[in-house]
């Protein structure tokens, strides 16, 4: 999505009460940037301590977000560009590890039926 496309998802979220966390990796942004964006954005549970494993990231996330007293969040990567240009292949798991802990805090059985509605969306366009 470009950017101004984001501000509008953004500010109708906001404006729906939807808990709303950006992301944001920087110029150069690799996996050590990511798991830092999380680190500074997300709320995590149990506290992500390296940045060794994809896996610990998506559990932290899941812990964290699953514990909100909402029903729906937007999580935007405000620089998601940055990266897949950079290191595609950590960009091409950032998302991966994003959609299946949006996907598994949608699922019932995984929540004790408080399902969570988890919304991404990329900027893949500076402008």
């Amino acid at each position: 999505m470009a950017a101004s496309e984001i501000e509008a998802a953004t500010a109708a979220a906001r404006a729906q009460n939807m808990r709303v966390y950006l992301l944001s990796t920087g110029a150069g942004g690799g996996r050590d940037a990511f798991f830092d964006a999380v680190r500074a954005a997300l709320p995590l549970d149990p506290p992500l301590v390296s940045n060794n494993s994809w896996d610990a990231l998506a559990d932290s996330m899941f812990g964290g977000l699953v514990l909100l007293d909402v029903g729906q969040v937007l999580v935007v990567w405000t620089d998601a560009a940055e990266m897949i240009v950079t290191a595609p292949e950590d960009a091409d798991t950032a998302v991966s590890v994003l959609v299946q802990t949006a996907t598994d805090l949608a699922e019932p059985k995984y929540t004790q039926g408080r399902p969570l509605s988890v919304t991404v969306l990329l900027a893949t366009d500076q402008s």
